[in-house]
């Protein structure tokens, strides 16, 4: 099927720099977000989309609103956010997609294609759905979506997260959700 390859995206590994985000161990959110962050700008490569844009792409800061004026310089189709859940529990996990509480339909479009890339690829793993929030990169920038590709305090999660076959996994799904949202295009 054809696909628009000049649809320009921009990703955004979350946190960063001296906002690791989500801490247990030794495992820092801000490094496994990069990792899916390259692995996904390395697979949407290799299946022909010619414009991305990442907000970093080593461990620097980058500050919430300078990261949407990145897309929006960068004049940004498609906003996608990498990051990893954590909860004072230790027992939850799953994956799961933001959209902005006054998100497009395309917004929503991209975050049930990832969900059910989550289910095939993942199938046990928790899926947890579409959930609304006022995030910054997501309500200034549409169609956006932030990704939570599981809990870092979940010791297995974690262990899951840690394995780069497992972020090229996240990276896949992702990928294979925005070449199905492009041919809808």
């Amino acid at each position: 099927m054809y696909f628009d390859k000049n649809l320009r995206i921009c990703l955004d590994p979350g946190h960063g720099g001296s906002d690791n985000g989500a801490t247990w161990g030794c495992v820092e959110e801000d490094d496994i977000n990069l990792s899916v962050g390259f692995y996904l700008q390395y697979e949407l490569q290799l299946a022909g989309f010619q414009n991305i844009e990442m907000t970093r792409e080593k461990d620097v800061y980058v500050a919430l609103q300078r990261r949407v004026e990145i897309a929006s310089c960068y004049d940004a189709e498609l906003f996608i956010s990498i990051h990893c859940d954590s909860f004072h529990d230790k027992k939850v996990h799953g994956q799961a997609a933001w959209v902005s509480n006054t998100a497009s339909g395309n917004s929503f479009l991209i975050a049930g294609a990832i969900n059910k890339e989550f289910a095939k690829r993942f199938p046990g793993h928790k899926k947890r759905g579409i959930h609304h929030a006022d995030f910054t990169v997501l309500r200034q920038y549409r169609p956006a979506v932030l990704v939570e590709c599981e809990f870092l305090s979940n010791p297995e999660t974690r262990k899951f997260l840690k394995e780069p076959e497992n972020q090229r996994g996240i990276a896949l799904c992702v990928k294979n959700a925005v070449t199905w949202y492009a041919e809808r295009q």
